[in-house]
């Protein structure tokens, strides 16, 4: 699957399911009520629900390919902040979705088939597996795709340090990652768009 965001081209394995959150109907709906979200949700095979949120700080203009200068990145700890927002919210829009289906009589009744047979296409499958893996198995993470001018390592350890500051629940580590360190290659592969 091939999704564009923030200037870059993200390429997933096929046998990933990924939807891309922020243009979901559901994210649409929940956004009029002041719910933030990430920019992708990842299912892997296994392990954690991915909660992917990409910050490109280059110029996207394609006349100007420079990157955005130091002194106007975001502040680390007022970035950290939003992710961590916008992470909370997207584990509370997943259990609101998840409660949604349960009202549905259909859903209770063909899920278990569509859950054998591993219908990945299905949005009743893929959010019954992100369910499953964050409200039960506990199991989440959120991975910030960060692009920024080489050198920017003081910024980015800085966001990283803010970030582990938080409190997330289900508890876990965020990671930040780019097109120089993706440890998920070659199931996520990036270009430039």
């Amino acid at each position: 699957m091939t999704f564009h965001e923030s200037g870059l081209v993200f390429h997933f394995s096929d046998n990933w399911l990924v939807r891309k959150f922020d243009s979901h109907t559901f994210y649409r709906g929940l956004s009029g009520v002041g719910f933030k979200g990430v920019d992708f949700l990842v299912l892997p095979p296994s392990g954690p629900l991915l909660l992917l949120e990409v910050k490109n700080y280059f110029n996207r203009d394609p006349r100007v390919n420079a990157p955005v200068r130091p002194e106007h990145l975001p502040v680390p700890a007022e970035l950290a902040k939003k992710l961590h927002e916008k992470s909370m919210d997207t584990l509370a829009a997943i259990e609101a979705i998840q409660r949604y289906y349960q009202r549905k009589w259909s859903y209770r009744v063909l899920l278990p088939l569509l859950l054998r047979l591993r219908w990945g296409k299905s949005d009743w499958v893929f959010w019954t597996l992100a369910y499953q893996r964050t409200h039960v198995d506990r199991m989440a993470r959120l991975v910030c795709w960060i692009e920024v001018q080489d050198g920017q390592t003081e910024w980015k350890a800085n966001l990283q340090e803010a970030l582990d500051a938080l409190t997330f629940d289900p508890p876990f580590e965020p990671m930040l990652i780019s097109m120089d360190h993706n440890p998920f290659y070659p199931e996520i592969r990036v270009q430039n768009g």
